[in-house]
């Protein structure tokens, strides 16, 4: 319970941190996402040197992850928008997806309009996407922030989650420890 408060909190005031600064929020995250990546693949490479692996095939990935996060660090701008397209395009996928299966499920659940409404969300956000696709330090702010929402959205539910589960916890201390 504590664990998830803690990250609950950590989510939270990140989510904050983009929504306020925006552009440089993208900008950290995609940089810290380029780190991750050759941070994962230099342990790919150790793996790959203890294990004496001899195919091809184990030494494409972390060759390829390589080379993408060391151009998302040192191509930060243009990380973001491929990294924009790419929520794009998961945004028309999510969409047409929500969209079909509320209409498909309409009559056999109750809380299809829920999918509707997602449906309509993820096609206005991929609208805004689309729209400022062609000016990068504006998309960068709104990816910034629709980062930033994501994560405060995360946070609050992991502290409520957290929450709930301490109250519950408490309540049934003796229950549970018989």
């Amino acid at each position: 319970m504590y664990p998830l408060l803690f990250w609950g909190l950590i989510l939270t005031l990140l989510g904050v941190l983009g929504i306020v600064a925006p552009y440089y929020f993208a900008l950290f995250s995609v940089t810290f996402l380029g780190g991750l990546l050759v941070f994962g693949s230099l342990m790919w490479v150790f793996y790959n040197l203890n294990t004496r692996h001899r195919g091809a095939g184990g030494w494409l990935k972390p060759f390829i992850m390589l080379v993408v996060g060391l151009l998302m660090l040192f191509f930060p701008q243009q990380s973001l928008v491929v990294l924009a397209s790419f929520v794009l395009i998961y945004l028309m996928v999510d969409a047409f997806a929500n969209l079909y299966f509320a209409l498909e499920y309409k009559d056999r659940l109750s809380s299809w309009f829920l999918m509707l409404i997602n449906g309509i969300f993820d096609l206005m956000l991929a609208g805004i996407l689309l729209y400022f696709m062609g000016q990068p330090k504006v998309l960068t702010q709104i990816l910034g922030i629709l980062i930033g929402v994501s994560l405060l959205i995360d946070g609050i539910f992991a502290l409520w989650f957290g929450w709930r589960i301490k109250v519950y916890y408490e309540k049934y201390k003796k229950i549970l420890e018989g």
